[in-house]
């Protein structure tokens, strides 16, 4: 879910298109136009949509995006794919981007989708990278995905079992939506809250949608606001968020309302019975009010010796766009 912040009233817009507040970026490569994305045919008749980011030629990972969330969020990743060696495989889930919907799946039906990516990229190790929302996903991937394939995974500011740990912590927004809403609240109202978000604004085109955007993030008032402010008003970040969100609706609400409903639920296994040869780095922020550090912890807890658990003084936004390196750098390494 998105930051208390992001719940504006639509008349906020400026349509002068005074973007002076966003900080330009020239020198970092905007791969965005070209996103490499296309389509394979699943084996029940499903379209699964992916792109790829990064070096074709590099060590292969699994991007599972966060919510909502699209395939283009693996462009975030491009530019340091390129310099480690990483190849950046990202798929949109069910009902987002261009994968077709599917009726009442699970967390673990999406290792199922990867592996039929795998297999048809011709794959034979790769690595999972879960980020945000895709931190379930990805304990679901090491839970399930085949041991003489996945050979790490790295989960960053990625929920926990919420539905055993809750939201305590997090801004009032992220406990609402992840405790109650998605869980209880009619499906007309989930839909008007993420109409009612910029990233949901599809009847604004990119541009007002960046304007929004930039407002919303305008005048930080603290050490953790300004963190934020710093990640998510640089100008290619921004520009590829947008995109990225536009995508995750492009086929309207319902994929992010069940995706939703999907990480609010039991996890369908025991994070304990994930294999214990399998390395499993967890990076989460101090200042991180989207997703509590006690979801990592957790986390960490469950998995034992397995699991590397690294703390930082950053935020939901910052933990990700500052540590991008390093995270990725250790997970090619491990694959």
């Amino acid at each position: 879910m998105p930051n208390s912040n992001l719940i504006r009233i639509r008349g906020l817009l400026d349509k002068s298109s005074d973007t002076t507040n966003i900080q330009r970026d020239t020198g970092i490569t905007n791969q965005m136009e070209n996103d490499n994305s296309e389509t394979i045919l699943l084996p029940d008749g499903r379209k699964l949509g992916y792109a790829q980011f990064g070096s074709p030629t590099g060590r292969a990972v699994f991007f599972v995006h966060g919510h909502p969330g699209s395939r283009l969020e693996g462009a975030h990743l491009h530019d340091v794919g390129l310099k480690l060696g990483a190849r950046i495989i990202c798929a949109d889930r069910p009902g987002t981007g261009l994968s077709s919907p599917q009726p009442g799946r699970t967390l673990l039906d999406h290792p199922k989708d990867l592996e039929h990516l795998a297999d048809h990229l011709k794959l034979e190790r790769y690595g999972v990278l879960g980020v945000s929302g895709g931190g379930p996903y990805a304990l679901a991937c090491a839970y399930a995905l085949p041991r003489d394939k996945l050979k790490c995974v790295s989960i960053v500011c990625g929920l926990g079992p919420v539905y055993e740990i809750g939201m305590k912590g997090a801004r009032w927004v992220n406990w609402l939506g992840f405790a109650f809403g998605y869980r209880y609240c009619p499906r007309i109202l989930n839909r008007w809250f993420w109409q009612s978000q910029t990233c949901g604004r599809l009847d604004l085109s990119d541009e007002q949608r960046l304007q929004l955007h930039m407002k919303e993030f305008s005048n930080p008032k603290s050490v953790a606001e300004r963190k934020d402010f710093d990640a998510m008003t640089n100008e290619v970040n921004a520009r590829r968020f947008m995109r990225a969100s536009r995508a995750a609706f492009a086929q309207g609400y319902d994929g992010c309302l069940q995706d939703g409903k999907i990480l609010s639920s039991p996890l369908g296994f025991r994070i304990e019975d994930i294999r214990p040869d399998l390395p499993v780095q967890l990076w989460y922020g101090k200042m991180d009010v989207n997703v509590p550090l006690n979801h990592g912890e957790t986390v960490a807890k469950r998995l034992g010796d397995r699991a590397v658990l690294r703390v930082e003084d950053e935020t939901h936004a910052s933990i990700f766009f500052n540590w991008r390196e390093q995270f990725l750098g250790d997970l090619v390494r491990a694959i």
